[in-house]
């Protein structure tokens, strides 16, 4: 089996997707061979800016809009690999 890995950028809180912290969201994702990286516009390694809110216009929103980098909600990444929070 090939070796999946995607690298993630992640902004605002996934505590609504129910998760304590961007560390406890990270593990779990990191079973399905998601990585954390840094998005920068001189090189970007980041795949999936992970975000509470898509429609914030924050910094991270408006560079991964720039970069053409998928955005996606911690909401939708949890739903999508099954994750179980750590808050319920």
């Amino acid at each position: 089996m090939k070796n999946f890995q995607r690298v993630i950028e992640m902004t605002g809180s996934p505590k609504e997707a129910g998760f304590s912290t961007k560390e406890v969201f990270l593990y779990e994702l990191s079973k399905f061979g998601f990585v954390h990286g840094k998005m920068t516009k001189k090189n970007n390694e980041v795949d999936i800016l992970v975000a509470d809110d898509i429609n914030s216009g924050t910094g991270k929103i408006k560079m991964a809009v720039d970069l053409d980098v998928e955005i996606k909600t911690y909401q939708e990444l949890k739903n999508e690999f099954s994750l179980e929070g750590d808050l319920f």
